[in-house]
């Protein structure tokens, strides 16, 4: 079952709209934020002084995020980049023993977060009484209102436009089946994240299992997330990644490597997700952190990198972008492993 945020640890701030994250806000020190309510949850979060988010998004833009969130409110936010399947791990090891250092989690929506949400490390964001929630757009909410979607990230094709040489550049998923692509293709390791499970399913059902074998036979090796496999594209390792996210190229591409990205048609993403923890060391903290990071504010720092979409931009996802159904993708799980040969 969900468990909520003691009344006794939290001070109730409710219906406040999300704009009043908007960059027009004065600074937490500076005055108030024209509500009062607000305003009370301010100065119970800088009493607290501080929270530790983790999260799977990029390290830059994690930066980028606390950098912004203190200035305004005068709270440090701390965070720790992982993987999926290493937050998943790291924060479930540590309810465990009894000692989340987690305030508040941002990964891919899989298991865990469900696991979460019913076992009572999470709190549905519904009951944590986040500030102007109600208003967030009805696009980013998942699980009855439980979760919000804070980055679409849609899945592409990039490639090293010198190690390709003469071979074409893919427009679709199922073209790297190509024999011609044999060891010139660099993939993700679908056992590192459900994400990647959900993505593979996908391929699955429009192209056929086939396809995903032959897809992981010209593989040259597996990473356990989309920055070391862009790194190896950049130094030539590879020719062809699949699947990669506009992110993490466009920054390859920054430093200079001769790499480009697409998003295909068909389609889907990582769904990168927030929640509160139920034992938070800095309850309002993670709730005022939260509360910007829905604002329009917080989404236009989350998802200013190319390739990524925001719930408010919703109309900008891809035509034909698939919202996997977890649960039948993990029946195709043990399918998509003996498919790779893990």
């Amino acid at each position: 079952m969900r468990r909520t945020l003691s009344t006794l640890a939290i001070i109730a701030a409710t219906g406040v709209a999300l704009a009043g994250c908007a960059s027009d806000e004065p600074a937490a020190e500076g005055g108030d934020t024209g509500d009062a309510a607000l305003d009370e949850l301010v100065s119970a979060a800088q009493e607290e002084g501080s929270l530790i988010f983790y999260l799977t998004p990029p390290e830059d833009t994690a930066r980028e995020l606390a950098d912004a969130f203190a200035e305004k409110y005068g709270v440090e936010a701390e965070f720790v980049r992982m993987t999926g399947g290493e937050l998943a791990a790291r924060y479930s090891a540590e309810v465990e023993a009894g000692a989340p250092a987690a305030d508040l989690v941002m990964p891919s929506y899989d298991a865990f977060v469900d696991q979460g949400l019913d076992e009572g490390w999470l709190i549905g964001m519904d009951e944590a009484d986040i500030p102007g929630y109600e208003d967030y757009p009805a696009d980013g909410v998942l699980a009855d209102g439980a979760v919000p979607v804070v980055q679409f990230a849609p899945s592409g094709l990039s490639w090293n436009t010198d190690a390709l040489g003469d071979l074409p550049v893919p427009d679709s998923f199922d073209d790297l089946a190509d024999p011609a692509y044999k060891d010139k293709l660099l993939l993700t390791d679908p056992s590192s994240s459900q994400a990647y499970i959900q993505f593979w399913s996908m391929v699955a059902d429009a192209y056929g299992m086939e396809t995903v074998e032959a897809i992981a036979d010209n593989a040259v090796r597996l990473y356990n997330s989309v920055v070391p496999m862009t790194e190896a594209l950049a130094a030539g390792e590879g020719a062809v990644t699949g699947p990669n996210v506009g992110q993490v190229v466009a920054g390859a591409a920054a430093s200079g490597a001769p790499v480009e990205f697409a998003v295909p048609d068909v389609t889907n993403g990582p769904e990168i997700v927030m929640s509160i923890s139920a034992d938070a060391q800095s309850p309002n903290a993670a709730r005022l952190f939260a509360h910007f990071v829905l604002s329009e504010e917080g989404q236009d720092i989350l998802n200013a990198a190319p390739g990524n979409i925001s719930a408010y931009s919703f109309d900008e996802m891809p035509a034909e972008y698939v919202r996997v159904d977890r649960d039948a993708a993990l029946e195709n799980e043990q399918a998509i492993l003996d498919a790779f040969g893990l």
